[in-house]
């Protein structure tokens, strides 16, 4: 697999502020959110990044301008960012021509996570989540989008499930059927990416890898930026360090 989309057009309020660079610009460690996911990328064989920017995307532009990461990059303005992000995803319909990876602009991983979406032993027609069982290691799981499974079949998504076995990393292997049920569910109000995977998962085209030991986090607040840093701590600054994972102790988190 040569080709990844990143979604990084949305506000990113709860990180940053107004007067702030735009959220995939957020530092972490010393290096940008999106510098370090484009640098995972490259390191499990993918030459071909489709960025989807919109809030403050000069700013992306700009920084891409800058910086040289052995990738083709792809920059595509979404005027609707504003709205979920499904929504943003149909903006680069165009490039899920066959089983393309797909992660945001916010979500951290190992490239290990990364090469266990895009090996996952599925139908190539069929599309992917990585999720996590070992939810107790996880940061901020109130927040997380939760994952209903049987077996290796998502069976239902969303935030507020009360019941589930698993939590959404963000990385995706995805087919043109996600863009399809995207697109038929796309309205005035945008979708979100859970929906379009709520509704093959029904039909039962949506299937769920566990990517057991492999560190991940969404950094979409202040306190879980932290936590980044103190994982980075722990797994090393490309997460190589190979350790089991465990919650991070609140001393390495801050005040």
């Amino acid at each position: 697999m040569r080709r990844a989309i990143i979604l990084a057009a949305g506000y990113g309020s709860r990180l940053v502020g107004a007067a702030d660079p735009p959220k995939p610009l957020v530092e972490v460690a010393g290096r940008a959110l999106l510098h370090r996911i484009v640098s995972q990328l490259h390191a499990v064989g993918i030459r071909e990044v489709v960025v989807v920017i919109g809030h403050r995307g000069e700013m992306i532009r700009a920084a891409f301008r800058e910086w040289s990461l052995g990738v083709d990059v792809v920059l595509l303005e979404h005027d609707r960012f504003d709205l979920p992000n499904g929504t943003s995803l149909l903006r680069a319909a165009a490039f899920i021509e066959g089983p393309t990876l797909l992660t945001m602009s916010d979500h951290l991983c190992s490239p290990g996570l990364l090469q266990t979406v895009i090996d996952a032993p599925f139908d190539a027609a069929l599309s992917v989540l990585g999720v996590d069982r070992d939810v107790a290691a996880c940061f901020d799981v109130d927040d997380a989008t939760k994952v209903r499974l049987d077996g290796d079949s998502i069976v239902a998504i969303g935030k507020e499930l009360r019941r589930f076995d698993a939590l959404d990393t963000g990385i995706f292997r995805v087919t043109p059927d996600l863009v399809d049920a995207l697109a038929a569910l796309d309205g005035a109000r945008g979708v979100s990416l859970s929906e379009g995977v709520a509704r093959l998962a029904k039909r039962g085209r949506f299937k769920a890898v566990d990517v057991g030991d492999e560190p991940w986090i969404d950094v979409d607040t202040p306190e879980a930026r932290r936590a980044a840093e103190a994982m980075l701590l722990r797994y090393g600054d490309d997460f190589s360090v190979r350790l089991p994972r465990r919650p991070l102790p609140s001393a390495l988190l801050g005040a």
